[in-house]
């Protein structure tokens, strides 16, 4: 599977779940919307794709994992889940992300980078600490959700800085 198409496939949980999102809006007899249909798409995406043997990508790992147990927990009705998710917003993602990558970092350092298996130290390591200041940061601002839609993109810029950096190193 190409990767942009790969990446597009990853990212359509996250679009529905934003979508829906908005939608939704503030009313509460809707707020299980976007993360049901978030959650289901997040494992309809992850199943085509790890059915395939295809390396899902860390970073969108963590923001449908967390979408999953979003929605999850929202229908279960678990006790304060709704007011936490409410209070932590996209900080509560960047959470999920910096535990995909920590666990991730100690299984296979390069998968954080996307790379294949070899030398990707320490970048694999700045990658890490870069995900996070981006949670941290996340939190500060997290009553700015323009700011953690950036913050989530900034990722994938320093991690396609630190493949590139990576990759010339090796050379």
């Amino acid at each position: 599977m190409h990767k942009w198409i790969r990446l597009a496939f990853e990212l359509l949980p996250l679009q529905v779940f934003a979508i829906t999102s908005r939608l939704a809006g503030d009313d509460p007899e809707q707020a299980l919307l976007p993360y049901g249909l978030g959650a289901l798409c997040a494992a309809l995406c992850m199943a085509v794709l790890m059915w395939r043997r295809i390396l899902l990508d860390r970073l969108l790992l963590g923001v449908n994992i967390s979408i999953m147990l979003g929605g999850l927990g929202l229908y279960t009705r678990t006790p304060g889940l709704a007011h936490m998710l409410a209070d932590l917003r996209a900080a509560g993602v960047f959470v999920i992300i910096l535990l995909t990558a920590g666990v991730t970092y100690l299984a296979r350092p390069s998968a954080l980078l996307d790379m294949p298996r070899g030398n990707a130290e320490p970048w694999d390591r700045y990658m890490l600490y870069a995900t996070f200041a981006a949670f941290v940061l996340a939190f500060i601002t997290r009553s700015q959700p323009l700011i953690s839609g950036m913050l989530l993109a900034a990722l994938f810029i320093v991690r396609g800085s630190l493949q590139q950096a990576a990759h010339n190193a090796r050379k």
